[in-house]
């Protein structure tokens, strides 16, 4: 029996294209709900942020004061930021997420102002932060839009995508070195996954964040109270995939040549994609060329743009050797 997005189990959900912003899928995106760890991203995102990851953190009383799944830290541990956000990505630990915020802040309070600070820059008109861990709190809700917008904005950092793709990572804390596991299960299930982030409160249900590269293109897809968030990750992204088309940039040109054997050279570009739209394309190339040229030399430069940004400098090379004249006696 086939399965389709229809039968999606969320309440809220939406897949966005990455790059472009653009929506793929939607059910209730707009709504309003509490979103359990899935907020730990934000947290990872202003950590990295900081440029502070080499340092050392020193986890005081105050950090330890949560509930909830923990990654075992103790008053008096010290660990770098890095593995302290690594842990906190891969284990969900709430007292990860305090020690995050008490280090770049001084308190829950200040952090949840860099948090919602983040948001509006990133966005995100109907989310509001009060803890760094996602536990439930008064007023404490986002949307599955916003939490797209925010992971797009997340997996622009390489660090970012670098933490949350690990399947397991080596963390050391104090003179001990642990090994920590990451609770997203598809990470397993498909090598195109590379995170990002789980979550489950009684209050939100199971929450789930994820990011997927597919033809050189990334998917978000977040479900908020999905009891088969799982199956619904991978039958919407799958969908989605769907959505692009093959597009092709080509293109040959004759440029007129000076003191070669022949009045003009051949030059060309070609490159394929997969996208949601079509690109328009701006070539740059010398009026005229000297020779000698060889095969393959960079004669000019062609600017792709897709969706209003610039995608990608495509060399213009020629298409054959360009060869001296040579006047015969």
């Amino acid at each position: 029996m086939n399965v389709y997005a229809s039968d999606c189990s969320a309440t809220s959900a939406v897949v966005i294209d990455a790059d472009t912003g653009i929506i793929l899928y939607e059910k209730n995106a707009y709504e309003e709900r509490a979103i359990a760890s899935t907020t730990k991203i934000i947290t990872a995102l202003i950590a990295i942020e900081s440029n502070r990851l080499n340092e050392q953190v020193k986890i005081t009383a105050p950090m330890l004061k949560t509930e909830g799944t923990s990654l075992g830290l103790r008053e008096g541990d010290k660990l770098t930021l890095y593995d302290l956000v690594t842990g906190m990505m891969l284990t969900s630990g709430n007292d990860s997420a305090n020690a995050v915020a008490y280090f770049i802040s001084g308190s829950i309070e200040g952090f949840s102002v860099i948090m919602n600070r983040r948001a509006a820059e990133i966005g995100m008109k109907n989310s509001f932060f009060v803890t760094p861990s996602g536990l439930d709190a008064e007023n404490h809700h986002s949307t599955a839009y916003d939490m797209a917008l925010l992971t797009a904005a997340a997996v622009k950092s390489d660090v970012f995508c670098e933490i949350v793709s690990k399947k397991s990572a080596e963390i050391t804390i104090g003179q001990n070195k642990i090994t920590v596991y990451n609770h997203n299960k598809l990470l397993a299930m498909d090598e195109n996954f590379f995170g990002v982030k789980t979550g489950f409160t009684k209050k939100a249900g199971r929450c789930l964040v994820s990011a997927k590269k597919y033809e050189g293109n990334k998917l978000i897809c977040v479900t908020l109270n999905a009891p088969d968030d799982w199956n619904d990750h991978k039958i919407l992204l799958k969908e989605c995939e769907s959505k692009y088309r093959k597009t092709e940039v080509s293109s040959s040109v004759k440029i007129p040549a000076v003191g070669a054997q022949k009045n003009e050279i051949s030059v060309s570009l070609k490159k394929e994609y997969y996208l949601l739209e079509d690109v328009n394309v701006k070539l740059y190339y010398y009026p005229f060329v000297y020779a000698p040229v060889k095969k393959g030399d960079k004669i000019g430069t062609a600017c792709v743009y897709y969706h209003n940004k610039l995608l990608e400098r495509l060399p213009i090379e020629a298409d054959e050797d360009l060869n001296y004249y040579v006047k015969q006696e």
